[in-house]
C-alpha cells in the first residue's frame, strides 16, 4: 500500500474520493492509475463512481465519510449500542440536507433529513448518535424504524432526556409505546 492510503487508513478514514487522492499526491490523471492499481492489489475497492473504501471499514464508517455532515442515527445506532436485537437491513444517516440514498457494498445506505442535529459522538470513527439521540429521531420520524424495536429499547434508554428532544406529536408516540410495553409485561 502506498504512502497516502497508509496514511489515511491510519488517520481512521473508511473512504475518500479519487480527487482527494489525487489532491494529495499531486498528479490528477495518475491518481487514478495508482487506485486502480491498488483496487487490483486488494488494497481499496471502488464504492461508487469516484468514492473508494479499505476492504475491512464497516458500511456506517464508510456512510460517515460519504454524507458529511452526518452522524449513524435511528434502527442503526440503536442496534450499534445493544439496545434492540433485531439487525437493521440498512444504514440509516441523519443529515441536514435533503436526503438521498445509495448502496454500499449492496447494502443501502439511507439518509433522513433531521431539524436537531446535535447529541452524537465520535466511536470507532463514526460519528454515532446517543441512545437517547437515536430513539428521539426514531419518534421524530416514524418510518425510519418500527414500533416493536423502539418498544425493545424503551426501558434501556433515559425517557427524561428524550422528551427534552421531541415534538408533541412524537410525544404522543411514546405515551402510545410506554402503555403499549407496559400492557404486554403485564399480561
Amino acid at each position: 500500500m502506498d504512502e497516502i492510503l497508509t496514511a489515511m487508513k491510519n488517520l481512521g478514514k473508511a473512504a475518500f474520493r479519487t480527487r482527494e487522492y489525487a489532491a494529495l499526491l499531486g498528479k490528477k490523471t495518475y491518481a487514478r492509475l495508482v487506485l486502480h492499481r491498488s483496487k487490483e492489489k486488494g488494497e481499496i475497492t471502488p464504492v461508487r463512481n469516484g468514492w473508494w473504501a479499505f476492504p475491512d471499514a464497516m458500511p456506517e464508517a464508510i456512510a460517515c465519510e460519504m454524507s458529511k455532515p452526518c452522524y449513524i442515527s435511528f434502527h442503526s445506532a440503536l442496534a450499534l449500542h445493544g439496545l434492540t436485537t433485531q439487525s437493521p437491513r440498512t444504514v440509516q444517516i441523519a443529515v441536514l440536507r435533503n436526503a438521498k440514498k445509495y448502496k454500499i457494498f449492496g447494502m443501502e445506505a439511507k439518509e433522513y433529513k433531521v431539524k436537531q442535529f446535535n447529541s452524537f459522538y465520535r466511536k470507532d470513527n463514526i460519528l454515532l448518535a446517543t441512545a437517547e439521540k437515536a430513539f428521539a429521531d426514531c419518534l421524530l420520524i416514524p418510518r425510519a424504524c418500527p414500533d416493536i424495536i423502539l418498544i425493545e429499547a424503551l426501558d434501556k434508554v433515559d425517557i427524561n432526556k428524550i422528551k427534552t428532544m421531541i415534538t408533541r406529536i412524537a410525544e404522543k408516540r411514546l405515551t402510545r409505546l410506554m402503555k403499549y410495553a407496559k400492557q404486554n409485561r403485564i399480561g
